[in-house]
C-alpha cells in the first residue's frame, strides 16, 4: 500500500496510552500532517509532538464541522473503549464526510481460573450488588465516581487523575495512576482494607496488575461490561493500525 500524499490531514481522537504512542508516530513523519484531540479531562495533557486541540466538539453535526473545516482526509479513533459516544460520533461524521476511520479496538479482558468476576450491564445494578459494610476500591474513571450515590452502607476508595466535582463526601480520592504492578496494587488494597474491586472491562496491560492483585487475594470483581465495537474497520494494537494507515 503506498504511503499517504503529503497533505494527508489525520484529526487523532485520543485520551489512551495507545493514542499517545500513534501520535508520536505520526509527530516522527513528515508524509502526513495531524492534530490530537483530548477531551479536556486530564488537568496536565501529555506533552507531544503533535499540535492539541482540547474539548468536545459540539456534537457529530460539530465533528463534520471540523472535518470539513480542516480539510480531514482520515480520523483515527484511538479513544477509551468507554467512550462509546465519541466512537459513534466518529463513525457517523466520516459517513457524512467521506473521511477514512481507523480504529483503535483493544481486546476485553478474559477472566482466567481463580478469578472472581461478576459482570453487569450498567452502573445501577453494580452499585446494587455492593454488599453492606464493604471496602470497595473503584477504578472506573470519572464516570464511576458519578454513578455513585450520595449516601450508601458502603466505603469507597478511589483512583483517578482529576476529582469531580460532584463527588460524594464517603468516597476517599487517591489521585494516581493504575499501579504497575499486582504487587503495588494489593499492597495499596492491603493498606485500604480493600474487600471489592470495581472496574470497567477497559482491555490492555498498562492496568491489568489490578486484577492480578485482585485474583491473588481472592477479592471479589465487579465489573462494568464493555460496549460492543465500532464497525470496521478496527485494529487491536497501535502497529497494527499504523500498517493499516
Amino acid at each position: 500500500m503506498s504511503s499517504p500524499s503529503p497533505h494527508h490531514q489525520i484529526l487523532l481522537l485520543g485520551g489512551t496510552a495507545e493514542a499517545r504512542k500513534i501520535a508520536e508516530a505520526l509527530a516522527a513523519r513528515d508524509d502526513v500532517s495531524a492534530v490530537l484531540s483530548l477531551a479536556g479531562v486530564l488537568s496536565q495533557p501529555p506533552k507531544l509532538a503533535l499540535p492539541l486541540r482540547i474539548g468536545g466538539f459540539g456534537g457529530i453535526a460539530g465533528l463534520v464541522q471540523y472535518i470539513q473545516d480542516h480539510g480531514i482526509t482520515t480520523v483515527i479513533d484511538a479513544t477509551h473503549p468507554y467512550a462509546a459516544q465519541m466512537s459513534a460520533h466518529a463513525v457517523a461524521a466520516c459517513d457524512q464526510t467521506g473521511a477514512r476511520r481507523l480504529t483503535l479496538w483493544r481486546s476485553p479482558w478474559q477472566s482466567e481460573a481463580r478469578d472472581d468476576w461478576t459482570e453487569f450491564d450498567d452502573w445501577p445494578s453494580l452499585i446494587a450488588a455492593i454488599p453492606a459494610g464493604a471496602r470497595v476500591f473503584l477504578a472506573a474513571g470519572q464516570d464511576g465516581m458519578s454513578a455513585l450515590p450520595p449516601h450508601s452502607d458502603f466505603t469507597v476508595i478511589a483512583r483517578a487523575l482529576a476529582r469531580p466535582n460532584d463527588l460524594p463526601a464517603m468516597v476517599t480520592l487517591i489521585k494516581a495512576l493504575p499501579g504497575k504492578t499486582p504487587q503495588e496494587e494489593a499492597d495499596l488494597f492491603a493498606r485500604h482494607g480493600i474487600s471489592h474491586l470495581i472496574c470497567k472491562n477497559s482491555g490492555g496491560e498498562s492496568s491489568r496488575a489490578k486484577l492480578r492483585a485482585a485474583r491473588d487475594l481472592n477479592m471479589p470483581v465487579l465489573m462494568i461490561k464493555r460496549p460492543p465495537p465500532p464497525p470496521p474497520p478496527c485494529y487491536e494494537t497501535p502497529e497494527l493500525l499504523l500498517a493499516a494507515l
